[in-house]
């Protein structure tokens, strides 16, 4: 990956984070983070995966998110500057789930 497709995928996280903490309403007592853009090389499509606590939430906020696409997509045109906005899709990052149990699993072996 390029230097500047690093640079926009980090640009596009930092912004996303910002507009969900203060344009989208959570439910109660949840935790939502953006762990990773990745856009396509076209700027057309950027896939973000969120982590979100507690885990019974996160399908239910996904969901949420991947509604409010059109508005994320507006938010975004407004903050930064590229000749194509992509169109954000929200997907939930497992892996930080996946080295927990992996991390549990090695500590019952032992």
């Amino acid at each position: 990956m390029t230097d500047r497709m690093l640079k926009i995928n980090e640009l596009i996280r930092q912004q996303l984070g910002e507009i969900i903490n203060e344009e989208i309403e959570m439910p109660a007592n949840t935790l939502v983070t953006i762990t990773r853009v990745s856009t396509s090389p076209d700027l057309h499509y950027a896939r973000a995966m969120i982590s979100v606590i507690p885990d019974e939430q996160s399908e239910p906020v996904v969901n949420l998110l991947n509604r409010r696409a059109k508005l994320f997509r507006k938010l975004l045109n407004d903050k930064i500057t590229l000749r194509c906005i992509p169109q954000v899709s929200f997907a939930l990052d497992e892996s930080g789930r996946k080295a927990y149990e992996l991390d549990r699993l090695l500590d019952n072996l032992k």
